[in-house]
């Protein structure tokens, strides 16, 4: 069975568990389900609206970099705290979607909007409660709510270059390595265009991208022998 099929029947079993869950919360929740082979456009079904996303939206740098790190061994997430666009605080949930040979083929998402549930937080706090709000200066561990996947690679970026407090003018070869390099870890390498979007930020051509790439993966190749 192909995964775009599988993917097909999973929303199809459970849309009657996403209407109940809808009946009980309205216009508060979200359900979102993506397909990971297509990280620039994962959306595929959508069921409520508190994000503002739509078909074809793509993976939020939170699940891009749970698979980068941890493969198809990447562990669900749930009842995380999460922020909106419009700085909505939601609490959210990731679960992980595979195929018979345990490989990660999309994932289901809900998006609780607990504006509300706060400010009767003493009735409603059981279900109001998360994890602290992370600083504006943590705000790269938050997820990206975007419609473009340029709009996430671009927030995931310019966060890095404001953590190395040297303007990219005057950053040495070195430091643009350890930019690139953090960058690799989050998987903003594995989107379509970001190596354009990084040449832009830092002033330089995509070639020279392409080559601090093969650098810092040629070092970790090394590095693992």
């Amino acid at each position: 069975m192909g995964d775009n099929l599988l993917l097909k029947e999973y929303i199809q079993i459970y849309e009657p568990l996403i209407a109940s869950m809808q009946v009980c919360f309205g216009d508060k929740i979200e359900f979102i389900v993506h397909d990971v082979s297509q990280p620039e456009s994962s959306v595929v079904y959508v069921s409520g609206n508190v994000t503002n996303r739509r078909l074809g939206a793509p993976l939020t740098n939170v699940v891009l970099k749970a698979i980068t790190e941890h493969g198809d061994a990447a562990p669900d997430m749930l009842g995380y705290a999460a922020v909106s666009r419009e700085g909505k605080n939601l609490k959210s949930s990731t679960v992980f979607i595979r195929n018979q040979e345990g490989h990660i083929i999309g994932c289901l998402c809900y998006n609780l909007d607990l504006t509300d549930f706060i400010i009767a937080e003493k009735l409603l706090k059981s279900i109001a409660c998360t994890q602290p709000t992370q600083p504006p200066e943590e705000r790269a561990g938050m997820e990206i709510f975007a419609q473009d996947v340029g709009e996430v690679v671009e927030e995931i970026i310019q966060y890095e270059v404001d953590r190395s407090n040297k303007p990219v003018a005057i950053m040495s070869k070195a430091d643009k390595l350890q930019l690139i390099e953090n960058l690799e870890s989050k998987g903003v390498f594995s989107v379509k265009n970001s190596a354009e979007t990084m040449a832009h930020i830092l002033g330089t051509s995509v070639y020279t991208i392409y080559n601090y790439l093969k650098e810092i993966r040629n070092n970790h190749k090394f590095d693992a022998v």
